[in-house]
This record gives C-alpha cells, structure tokens and sequence, in this order.
C-alpha cells in the first residue's frame, strides 16, 4: 500500500526546491501493488531512498539505499516494486541543478543516476539520519532543510531561471520569450542547457499538471470545455 505526503521547503528554499514528496509503500495481505507509473516532469529531482529491502527498480535500474539524481523526462517510467520501500523525492524547479552543479542538463541521458556517477559530494549520511527519523514528518523536514541550506548557501539569483520559475507557475510561452533579452534561438540553447527541455516542452508539461489540478479541484463539478480553454488545449499547435 502507497502512502504519498507532500510538504513544501523552507521558505528561504522555495525559489529553488518545489518540493519533498515522501513515500511508503509497504506490502499487505489484500494490496500487493507491482508497478507504479512515473509520468513525464520537467525538473531535475533528487531521489533518497532511505528504506528498501530487495530487488526493487526504476525502469531497468535496481535501487539501493543512497541518494539519486532523476534528470527531466518527457517518457513514461515504472517503479516496480517486489518488496517494501521508503524514499523522498525532492523536486527542484527548472533549471536550478544546472546552475547549482554546472552539469548541462541536455547532457544526460533518461535514466536515474547514482551520485557518484555524476561526482558529486553530497553527505550521504543524510539517508542514515532520515531513516531514524522515519515517521516523525516534523523532524524529517527540519533535517531536510538543513541539509539543502548547506548546499544551496552559495546559490545566486539568475534572470533566466526567475523567468524559468514564472513559466512554470505561469505557463505562458510567449511571456517567456519575451523577459528574456536573448534571440529564440539562444533562449531555446540556453534553457536546453539548463533543463534538458526546450521551452515548449516546459511550457506543455505544467500546462498538463496544471490541468490536472484544477480537474481534481472541481471532481464534483466538471466543465471540460472552460478547461480546455483556460489551458489552451483547443490549439493544436500548443
């Protein structure tokens, strides 16, 4: 049985960190789940798995305790589970990993990465720590935000990823061509550099989950066609 809670960072991490997602899942007589379906996201994301027992994997990568780095992807991937597992996703915004590491985004291939394989020092005793932690959500974040203070300390303001940030709350392509003062061509280079992504792709993205959002808001009450247009999918060309 999966058990998803979600939590927004410390205030002072919101313009770099979206999110931490932690999650349980833990076998059961009447819920065996095998597979849960990883849907496309446009952000870099940090995966620690804290708590697994076996042969557990990421499309054809086997997980271990440790710490993950999930590059953007427009595929579908698969969690296949055979046994218990507990691990935080810790969702970055757009663009955040580049300009923290300097490993261009576009470079990386669709698949999750151990840490090490991308050199980078993190202190993998966090897992440790989280893991003592384990039910105790409180102390779990506070720990969590202490760890990504240490990293983020020497994080500078960016234009583009400020205008990366607003197109992601605000997907509107045209806006973001506009605040940046680059040709399209270099704006589309650069963001590739920095996400992975071409704009357009960012832009669909969280159209779509914004999408979902306001249907699961309105479940009771449901007018596909303002939907569509609120969203701009009656264009086929968006």
């Amino acid at each position: 049985m999966f058990q998803f809670k979600t939590f927004k960072p410390n205030i002072k991490l919101q313009k770099w960190v979206k999110s931490y997602w932690f999650v349980d899942y833990n076998e059961t007589l009447d819920v065996i789940e095998k597979e849960k379906i990883i849907l496309p996201y446009d952000n870099v994301c940090l995966l620690m798995i804290i708590d697994i027992q076996k042969n557990n994997s990421y499309s054809d990568v086997t997980l271990k305790k440790g710490i993950y780095v999930c590059p953007p992807t427009l595929n579908r991937h698969n969690l296949n589970l055979e046994s218990n597992i507990y691990y935080i996703d810790i969702s970055l915004f757009s663009g955040v990993f580049y300009k923290l590491f300097g490993i261009p985004v576009c470079e990386l291939e669709d698949r999750v990465y151990e840490i090490k394989e991308l050199s980078l020092n993190f202190d993998v005793s966090i897992i440790d720590l989280l893991f003592e932690l384990k039910g105790s959500n409180l102390s779990s974040l506070n720990t969590l935000d202490e760890y990504l203070f240490k990293i983020f300390q020497n994080m500078q303001e960016d234009s583009l990823l400020s205008n990366l940030y607003e197109l992601t709350k605000n997907p509107n392509l045209e806006n973001f061509y506009n605040q940046n003062r680059l040709s399209i061509r270099q704006i589309q280079r650069k963001v590739k550099d920095f996400t992975g992504l071409a704009p357009k792709s960012i832009e669909r993205v969280n159209r779509f989950y914004n999408t979902l959002k306001l249907i699961k808001s309105n479940e009771n009450n449901i007018n596909f066609k303002n939907i569509i247009f609120e969203n701009n999918f009656y264009d086929q060309s968006s």
